[in-house]
């Protein structure tokens, strides 16, 4: 999905929360200290927190729309998950703040009744905090932003935190002391929990954490089911701003050429990012053979400049020599297959001795497995 459209959807689903927010605000603290009612006004400074935090989502989204620049080649979505970090940090501090103040009012022998008019308030809230957790979670779904998704659980927990300010406030009234003072308690308690999986979700994020283990084995799946792919290794995920990147080793046949596999890679690309669109960025390492004997291949067989100064050595008292135009290596488990790439006139009865001893010459060397000879009329292949 393209940063701009992630924009402008964050963009607007946050502006409308915060108009909502704002008026809820007003109401709820207004009619807190009118109603006397310390729940009421716990969740009306919940909503202002909120309110706050819509800006801070607002700027988050700007930041990471930025297209990626040579100081940030993978882009600015940290600044997704630094905001998410953020908000969480700011519902904890405000919940510890309700609830210092709603425990001395629990301890305290004063009891002060809230006028009844405080529920059908508290209520509202209910309603419309719910209508934007919703309104923000689909939104957050669509374009996959971590960022969307933690201002959606900021809307649920001021629903969840207005329904226990009905419950304290309508008991009070009927005559249950401190409960008005006991819900805020509560409320504060179910804040500071939200605030701990946003910041611990965010840390996460921070240490490349991998992706959920079903998602993983869905792509794992979906790239193993393409008929060029033998085996997938180093499958490794991880998040940033509510999307995945991946990186993956992909074994191919050995005998395929370079611009094949490459088509290839940018095929399984293409794959994963048509079918989970959560997914920004894949980066497809090509393997012609397994991981488990990378390292005594690197260690065993030689470069292609040692090679080439072997097979001259070889080579040294057969004139055609000058007739191999192209020679190809193909570094396989236990030695390397050469293909020498020569002109056709090397085909004829006439050449087959001189063929014959760069074949020999080719094959004296302890690390050549096998040599293949390939003609063409032009001395390069087509």
């Amino acid at each position: 999905m393209e940063a701009e459209e992630r924009q402008r959807t964050t963009q607007r689903v946050t502006l409308v929360g915060a108009a909502i927010n704002a008026g809820l605000a007003c109401i709820q603290i207004v009619f807190g200290l009118l109603g006397k009612s310390q729940a009421l006004l716990a969740d009306g400074l919940h909503t202002l927190a909120d309110l706050s935090s819509d800006i801070v989502v607002l700027l988050a989204a700007r930041g990471a729309a930025r297209e990626a620049d040579e100081s940030h080649p993978y882009g600015h979505g940290r600044i997704e998950t630094l905001a998410s970090l953020l908000l969480g940090g700011m519902l904890m501090l405000v919940a510890l703040g309700i609830g210092a103040r709603g425990i001395r009012s629990v301890l305290s022998s004063d009891s002060v009744n809230p006028e009844p008019i405080t529920i059908a308030f508290a209520a509202i809230a209910i309603v419309a905090k719910e209508g934007l957790y919703q309104y923000t979670r689909r939104a957050a779904r669509r374009i996959h932003s971590s960022l969307l998704e933690a201002n959606a659980w900021h809307h649920r927990s001021d629903a969840l935190s207005s329904i226990v300010v009905v419950c304290g406030i309508t008991a009070q009234v009927l005559g249950v002391p401190h409960m008005d003072a006991l819900a805020a308690v509560v409320v504060a308690g179910m804040i500071l929990w939200i605030g701990f999986r946003l910041v611990r979700q965010s840390l996460s994020e921070l240490i490349d954490t991998s992706l959920d283990t079903a998602l993983v084995e869905e792509i794992r799946g979906a790239m193993q089911g393409h008929a060029s792919v033998s085996g997938i290794h180093n499958l490794r995920t991880r998040s940033m701003g509510g999307l995945g990147y991946i990186d993956a080793h992909i074994e191919v046949d050995s005998d395929l050429t370079v611009s094949e596999a490459h088509y290839i890679a940018h095929k399984m690309e293409q794959l994963v990012k048509r079918r989970f669109p959560q997914i920004a960025d894949v980066q497809i390492h090509i393997d012609p053979l397994d991981d488990n004997v990378k390292e005594s291949v690197l260690a065993r067989l030689p470069e292609r400049d040692k090679i080439e100064a072997d097979l001259a050595q070889a080579w040294d008292d057969i004139p055609e020599r000058e007739q191999v135009s192209q020679v190809k290596l193909h570094y396989l488990e236990h030695k390397i297959e050469i293909d020498l790439v020569m002109p056709v006139s090397m085909s004829l009865a006439g050449a087959a001795g001189a063929l014959e001893r760069l074949r020999s010459g080719a094959d004296s060397l302890d690390y050549v497995g096998k040599v293949n000879v390939y003609y063409t009329e032009t001395n390069a292949l087509k």
